[in-house]
């Protein structure tokens, strides 16, 4: 299995309503998608060797049920029936679309896709334009409000933080070893003029 990387930038949804109609449009890394491909086993089929490894993600029913799976929407505590519309690893990704029983204002939304495979995974979702908020495995459901801009972004504010202070002490942390390992120059030399 080719290691994914859920240390390295986090993987982004962006959120869109219509009436009662919510779209998720859902982006990974390649490395990411092969990752979800091999847990789901979506490249083990007949004639694999014809079909690219995004034409194998994109036709397999797998992906599509894993995709509804982990990135639900709920209204009033009754989930938005979803589909995939559209599922496209080198592009745009996965494009899902809910479908709910009244005019969308708020929804619990749950972005849970990759914290299987490693629970490290996070994901900043936003409305198109707006501040993001992370959700990760800890917080994968959280009330999102389309008229206030989405959920808290304390979340995303304390994981920035914690990034900054970590940035800190590793910078900190070269300066003194970077200072230590120093060579201490010798007694001056007296230069002499002409």
């Amino acid at each position: 299995m080719l290691p994914a990387h859920p240390f390295g930038p986090p993987l982004t949804a962006t959120l869109s309503t219509d009436g009662s109609q919510v779209t998720m449009q859902w982006v990974a890394a390649d490395d990411d998608w092969v990752s979800l491909g091999e847990h789901l086993g979506a490249f083990d089929v007949p004639d694999a060797d014809a079909l690219t490894g995004a034409e194998l993600l994109a036709r397999s029913p797998g992906v599509a049920d894993y995709l509804l799976e982990h990135l639900t929407v709920a209204q009033d505590g009754t989930a938005c029936e979803g589909r995939v519309d559209a599922i496209d690893p080198l592009g745009e990704g996965a494009r899902l679309v809910f479908d709910c029983a009244a005019p969308v204002t708020e929804v619990e939304l749950t972005v849970a896709a990759l914290t299987d495979i490693n629970e490290s995974y996070r994901t900043v979702v936003s409305n198109e334009g707006e501040t993001g908020t992370l959700f990760t495995a800890d917080t994968a459901t959280q009330p999102w409000d389309f008229d206030a801009g989405g959920a808290s972004t304390l979340p995303l504010l304390i994981a920035g933080a914690v990034l900054l202070v970590a940035g800190g002490v590793a910078g900190l942390l070269w300066w003194r070893r970077s200072a230590a390992r120093a060579v201490v120059p010798g007694p001056a030399e007296t230069v002499t003029g002409p």
